[in-house]
């Protein structure tokens, strides 16, 4: 007959993704919260092999565009967290962008997005989520997703493409990340 301390130990919760879960239970967060990272025909697939609880995609944009600020700051489209096998967890910003050129964005406001949430979604509003030393996030990357010469031109990069790829790269938990183009519409991968 097994003791009462094992029974107690064989009922407690077990609670396999930290991170995922205190973002899901974080009440700010909670309308922003959904299982897609798509906007306008342009998506982010997940791939098959992530369990629904091993990841949450946040709406970065939606969140701020909640606030009603005087001037709402530009942001990304998703926030993607992945919990790993070995319980580190990957980061993923993601700007969707559908467009038929490269006119059709400007660098800047591009650059902006990515800015404002590394330094002020993750590092002031969230910083007990995305700066916790309880999690160990492994990894950042950050997606501008779009085809500005339609339809998976193999054209290499434009000028602007070129200028806000070559920007400086951001800091994150004191390392250096870059931006980098995808086309439509990548597949985030277990990891």
């Amino acid at each position: 007959m097994p003791s009462m301390k094992n029974e107690r130990i064989l009922s407690k919760p077990f609670t396999p993704t930290p991170m995922i879960d205190k973002i899901k239970k974080t009440k700010a967060l909670t309308p922003f919260i959904t299982d897609k990272c798509e906007e306008n025909q342009i998506c982010v697939s997940m791939d098959n092999s992530i369990l629904n609880t091993n990841y949450a995609v946040i709406k970065v944009d939606q969140h701020y565009n909640s606030l009603r600020l005087k001037k709402t700051p530009p942001s990304v489209d998703c926030l993607i967290t992945i919990k790993c096998r070995d319980n580190d967890y990957i980061i993923y910003l993601v700007e969707l962008k559908n467009i038929k050129s490269s006119a059709g964005f400007k660098v800047d406001n591009i650059y902006n997005k990515f800015r404002t949430t590394i330094v002020d979604f993750m590092g002031n509003r969230f910083r007990n989520i995305f700066h916790n030393k309880k999690y160990n996030v492994k990894r950042l990357h950050l997606y501008f997703v779009t085809d500005p010469y339609g339809k998976r031109s193999l054209r290499k990069g434009t000028t602007k493409m070129d200028s806000l790829l070559s920007r400086k790269p951001f800091e994150f938990q004191g390392k250096l990340y870059v931006l980098k183009h995808k086309l439509p519409n990548p597949m985030i991968k277990n990891c």
